[in-house]
């Protein structure tokens, strides 16, 4: 009997350090679907470590495979602790409640998906296109409270911390002189897809396209760019804008691929030995390619992938066909995060966008993220960060490389099955 009184007083002691440290046992949830039985998580750091100042570097070779990729919960007093190192700054953002319009986008995508479909199958278990939905839902309603209590989003949702650390990048919307037709300096085209694309996906290879005229006197050109590093660009970045002689400006994204192996230009140009690695920066290669265009052109071809545009309103559209926020929006392999989901990122940052003059420190980023956008080269453990438009988004994008700390959030209430 005294056995029995002894094991009962430890359970309940138990029981009362949860409560005092604020993470009852509900908080210590699986992945979604496993069958560990709510078997708690292991310990992990308690807070945000302070990135450092200079982001560190990573090979591509290094990066782990996607089907090491896997989600795992923090406890309730870990993310607490994790609310109090969030920040706005990092965003140029001054409320959460700024997040309202990006997010209600994500609620439009997720609201054309079926609901009970899984949108998100990882080792253990899955989440739900519901699930995913509810959980953009309440973080809606809740923005206007965050200011004065990011506490809420411990309480209300759960935090699955991505391992291990993934790889973050960043993109941005250049903006380029074009002509709307072929004119002296502007000889370089930017093509609408080919209605074959589907059926001869090989037939448009880029040196076909580039150097062999596949596609030359169909009526397929959008505008005319000064050099074929332009077009690479835009290629490469998904899009951006055209500035025409009249001063109109106008968008242009993504409408196809051939589907056909991507090749970054500097690895082409470093393999090749043109540029040596430490000058594999974006005016180095500029400028390599203005010097030396015919060898660029040639050079170019060993990327196979090619990239077909259309005009949109804005100069920066996502795979959920909405703009982007900078700062917010991220670009995702789906099958690591599906678009729509709801994260909290934290990253170094070498260049602030807005505030403080150039040459100062930049704050890092420890905030909500929006997943509202895929690309053909975003695989894997890798992360893409939108970084806007501008001379400072170019500065950040040429820097960004570093590994990420991400954590998945997901509604308390859909993974008990509550509206």
């Amino acid at each position: 009997m005294n056995i029995g009184r002894q094991r009962v007083a430890r359970i309940l002691a138990a029981g009362l350090v949860f409560v005092l440290l604020g993470c009852g046992v509900s908080d210590y949830v699986p992945w979604p679907g496993s069958s560990s039985g709510g078997r708690p998580a292991p310990a992990r750091r308690g807070r945000v470590p302070a990135p450092s100042s200079a982001p560190a570097q990573v090979p591509d070779d290094s990066r782990p495979d996607l089907a090491q990729a896997e989600f795992s919960a923090r406890s309730g007093f870990e993310a607490a602790l994790l609310c109090q190192e969030l920040s706005l700054a990092g965003q140029a953002l001054t409320s959460y409640t700024e997040l309202a319009g990006p997010l209600r986008l994500s609620l439009e995508h997720l609201g054309r998906m079926p609901r009970d479909a899984p949108a998100l199958v990882r080792p253990g278990g899955s989440l739900t296109w519901g699930q995913l939905r509810q959980t953009a839902g309440e973080l809606l309603a809740l923005l206007s409270g965050l200011d004065a209590n990011p506490g809420l989003l411990s309480e209300r949702f759960v935090w699955y911390e991505l391992a291990p650390q993934p790889l973050l990048t960043g993109y941005y919307s250049p903006e380029l002189e074009a002509s709307p037709g072929r004119a002296p300096s502007f000889e370089h085209p930017l093509y609408a897809p080919p209605p074959d694309l589907a059926q001869r996906p090989e037939a448009y290879a880029r040196r076909d396209v580039d150097q062999r005229g596949a596609l030359a006197g169909r009526g397929l050109e959008l505008a005319w760019l000064k050099s074929p590093a332009d077009a690479f660009l835009l290629q490469t970045e998904g899009g951006g804008s055209l500035r025409f002689p009249d001063g109109s400006v106008r968008g242009v994204h993504f409408a196809a691929g051939n589907g056909l192996t991507f090749k970054g230009l500097g690895q082409i140009l470093l393999d090749a030995g043109a540029l040596p690695k430490e000058r594999l920066n974006r005016e180095e290669i500029r400028s390599w390619c203005a010097a030396n265009p015919a060898r660029a052109l040639e050079l170019m071809s060993e990327n196979r992938s090619y990239v077909f545009f259309r005009f949109t309103a804005a100069a920066s559209e996502g795979a959920m066909g909405k703009p982007l926020t900078p700062l917010v929006s991220l670009a995702t392999d789906p099958s690591l995060l599906p678009l729509g989901a709801v994260a909290v990122l934290s990253a170094p940052l070498s260049v602030q966008l807005s505030g403080p003059l150039p040459g100062q420190p930049a704050e890092p980023l420890r905030s909500l993220v929006l997943v509202q956008d895929s690309g053909a080269d975003i695989r894997g453990l890798r992360l893409d960060l939108y970084l806007g438009s501008g001379e400072r988004a170019q500065r950040l994008e040429a820097s960004l490389r570093t590994p990420a700390t991400l954590h998945l959030l997901v509604s308390k209430n859909a993974l008990r099955g509550r509206q």
